[in-house]
């Protein structure tokens, strides 16, 4: 994964984090998108990243979001890097 991609990712989850500190949903459900996006974090920062992990947990982030309208824009944006990627975007699958 070159840096470019990784970057990419890195400012979707930055802007899904801003969106998701400031919905009205349980904090519980907060606390587990924030372990998703920390564990994506680990591996873009790792330096043989797991990169069916990190689709695995970027493909469930807005997954998680995606019944919230006001976070709809926040997945939009997970879904550019991980076309770039070439990686399969699953999470809007059953909508």
């Amino acid at each position: 994964m070159d840096g470019e991609t990784q970057a990419a990712i890195h400012q979707a989850l930055s802007s899904v984090q801003s969106v998701v500190t400031g919905m009205t949903f349980p904090w519980c459900d907060q606390e587990d998108l924030q372990r998703l996006i920390d564990r994506v974090e680990e591996q873009l920062h790792s330096s043989r990243p797991n990169t069916t992990l990190m689709y695995t947990f970027l493909n469930s982030t807005p997954h998680s979001l995606r019944a919230q309208p006001e976070a709809r824009a926040a997945c939009l944006t997970i879904e550019q890097p991980i076309e770039t990627a070439g990686m399969p975007s699953t999470w809007q699958s059953g909508i």
